[in-house]
């Protein structure tokens, strides 16, 4: 990963909106582009299918839901997924970008790309806060 690549990372003066932004519109984007492929792989799984789903293939599996149960199908649903994609990857994306800039990455030598305090301090803050907000949503 070259530092100075524009696409690899945003300014060093983006702001916190920034991150949020970036952070929420990518997890957004990623889980609404996986959805339909995992909404297929979960009914590829399931211990006790529907009668009618007998899946050779992940092409065939598309096949058989689009043509049974209508074009929308594999996507229903996404709608919530994306509401929620959207906070978790801001908080994420946010929490990443901070933590890169607390715990010095490239200005104390390490080489680009390489964060290990950032990324574990990453995994703690958010299993925390992410178990204390599901929690309380619940």
């Amino acid at each position: 990963m070259d530092p100075d690549d524009p696409y690899e990372s945003l300014p060093k003066e983006s702001s916190l909106a920034a991150h949020l932004g970036a952070g929420a519109l990518a997890g957004m984007a990623e889980h609404c582009i996986m959805y339909p492929v995992d909404s297929v792989k979960t009914r590829m799984q399931s211990i006790i299918p529907e009668p009618g789903a007998r899946y050779r293939s992940i092409a065939h599996a598309f096949q058989t839901i689009i043509r049974q149960e209508g074009f929308l199908r594999p996507v229903r649903g996404v709608s919530v997924v994306a509401a929620g994609a959207g906070p978790a990857h801001a908080l994420y994306f946010s929490c990443y970008e901070q933590m890169k800039r607390t715990f010095g990455g490239n200005s104390r030598g390490m080489e680009p790309g390489h964060y290990p305090i950032a990324n574990g301090s990453n995994v703690c803050v958010l299993s925390v806060g992410g178990g204390l907000i599901e929690w309380l949503w619940i």
